[in-house]
């Protein structure tokens, strides 16, 4: 919440019993159980108005009254105060990471504790229809699993590996391959039927919501997070705000089609796959990663095997870093970021890779270029993204629907 300037246009479109709900729900969302007096300090409201809120707010569900102090110690004698505590659990949130080849969705109360996770192989799946349907059955598995019926839900959050723009439509390709409506076959109306506050968003927004709020880009004013995995995608904050466009297409990086050592978006991942089969064919794959069956040779083999020395994996690594210090350069140079944060399931072991890139940036000393760093997150940095994302929207809908109501 964006205190004073977020309450006055809560304001104009509630009335002030709302707002001072709101204020009392903004300072417990996220803490511990809190006293009136607490309440008083940090809302400046009268007691008189805090006792009574309170009293609503429990009503309601978003408050539940905790068990006094005096059990822990806290009260040597004396009426101990009366405390109150926001209820994580009063909605719960669906979160959904579409990606290319795995769907996973998570059930999370409000305060990002999930409560079930489930996911599912799509990896040969290409049809719209195969995909909604999927995707749906799937959010279904896991609201049964977690033992939650569909009303308790209070917002969805879809993430996808393509453009969105504000409708929640991505724009048609740009040539034949025709991937992002495969990506997103009309996602954002999936759950109309059920009433369910849908938000679809481009996964590497959501990565940097996720990096923002818990990870590499907490304090960090204007950072990317780069998906470095099969695509290259990157969710941009400049100036503390997430750049989207006008279709959404902001960190999309097809652009990397024209710089020069680049060619295309294809993540480290999958170059890593190409650059091992090209070794491979033209007989020039040895040391540790010949020794591995071929399903196991990738990215994460190749970084392991760089950490101790293995020739071939370093080999691969300095074809990687040739291909990452463009992007680096590119989106550091451009938006004037202060920090890249490579994310993705092989961030954490992406070192080598990432040691290599600096030696190459650092070879200009005229030229300042982010400050390049690993997600700490791996493989749940969109999922984790998407949770954080249908909370705040949660967050900033709190009791205005009852207002308009009333």
């Amino acid at each position: 919440m964006n205190d004073v300037s977020e309450l006055q246009a809560i304001a104009g479109q509630a009335s002030q019993r709302t707002v001072n709900a709101r204020r009392l729900l903004d300072v417990a969302w996220t803490g511990e159980p809190l006293t009136a007096t607490e309440f008083m300090e940090k809302t400046g409201l009268t007691r008189a108005t805090v006792l009574s809120v309170c009293r609503e707010l429990v009503e309601a569900g978003w408050f539940q009254k905790v068990a006094d102090a005096r059990a822990a110690g806290r009260y040597a004698k004396g009426r101990p105060a009366l405390r109150h505590a926001f209820r994580p659990d009063v909605a719960l949130v669906v979160a959904c990471d579409a990606d290319e080849d795995l769907f996973t969705v998570a059930v999370a109360d409000l305060h990002g504790v999930e409560l079930t996770r489930v996911s599912r192989d799509v990896s040969a799946m290409r049809g719209a229809l195969d995909r909604r349907q999927t995707l749906e059955r799937l959010v279904d598995e896991a609201l049964e699993e977690a033992d939650v019926a569909s009303g308790r839900i209070a917002a969805v959050v879809i993430g996808v590996p393509a453009p969105v723009d504000p409708e929640g439509e991505s724009p048609p390709p740009d040539d034949a391959e025709d991937y992002w409506p495969a990506m997103n076959p009309g996602l954002a109306t999936l759950f109309e039927e059920r009433g369910w506050t849908v938000r679809l968003d481009n996964d590497a927004n959501l990565g940097a919501l996720c990096e923002a709020s818990d990870g590499m880009g907490v304090g960090v004013r204007s950072f990317a997070t780069l998906l470095s995995a099969e695509r290259f995608g990157a969710g941009i904050v400049v100036d503390g705000r997430l750049l989207r466009g006008t279709r959404g297409g902001v960190g999309e990086m097809r652009v990397l089609d024209m710089v020069m050592g680049v060619e295309a978006p294809h993540g480290l991942a999958r170059r890593a796959r190409w650059e091992l089969r090209r070794l491979a064919r033209e007989g020039e794959l040895t040391g540790e990663l010949a020794e591995l069956p071929e399903d196991e040779r990738g990215a994460e083999a190749v970084f392991s095997a760089a950490e101790r020395g293995d020739a071939t994996a370093l080999q691969v690594v300095d074809a990687l870093a040739g291909r990452l210090a463009p992007v680096v350069q590119l989106l550091s140079g451009l938006l004037d970021l202060d920090r890249i944060i490579i994310a993705g399931a092989f961030a954490s072991s992406a070192e080598p890779v990432l040691r290599r890139t600096r030696e190459i940036l650092s070879r200009n000393p005229t030229q300042r270029w982010a400050e390049l760093v690993p997600s700490q997150h791996g493989a749940d940095v969109v999922l984790r993204g998407a949770i954080s994302a249908a909370i705040a929207d949660v967050r900033d809908g709190a009791l205005l629907e009852s207002s308009a109501d009333g």
